[in-house]
């Protein structure tokens, strides 16, 4: 009588676990590229862009700016009309376009904010006046409002649900 040997071998088995392991590395998405953001990435990415403009200000020692637009912003060393020397942690081109969104400020009358190399905030290219209070950048649109928040002195950047960026 002939035994007939019926399922999988071990080797079979572990074959087919690596092949779906390699299949899935594959086709499971990268990090999302610009146009996929949503409303709510796209204002993280700005507050996380600030923050970079800071760190890149205490780390180098001297001032560096982010200047805004009503379609996006772009990061610019301490004379604020350039962005020589200054590049995009992603490599992304500058200036930089939000999709869908528009920005207004309250705050900077200088569509600016400037960080020294002590990473305080600034309303302006010399770094002569200070931030005096919270500056609120609010991301509108569909998904919208948000609101990025600079506080005055510590140049603490987050994002808010509400205008007082409490």
């Amino acid at each position: 009588m002939a035994y007939r040997h019926t399922g999988f071998t071990l080797i079979e088995m572990v074959m087919v676990l690596i092949l779906i392991g390699v299949l899935a590395v594959v086709f499971v998405p990268r990090a999302p590229s610009k146009g996929s953001l949503t409303f709510a990435g796209q204002a993280q990415q700005l507050a996380s862009d600030i923050r970079y403009v800071q760190t890149l200000s205490m780390t180098r020692g001297q001032r560096h700016c982010l200047n805004l637009t009503s379609t996006g912003y772009s990061m610019t060393t301490s004379n604020c009309s350039t962005s020589v020397g200054v590049e995009h942690p992603t490599g992304a081109v500058f200036p930089i376009t939000l999709d869908d969104v528009t920005l207004s400020w309250t705050n900077l009358p200088g569509n600016l904010v400037t960080f020294t190399g002590k990473g305080e905030p600034y309303t302006d290219a010399a770094a002569a006046t200070a931030l005096a209070a919270n500056a609120v950048i609010t991301l509108s649109g569909d998904g919208g409002p948000g609101y990025v928040c600079v506080s005055p002195v510590t140049g603490r950047v987050f994002v808010d649900t509400n205008t007082d960026c409490q």
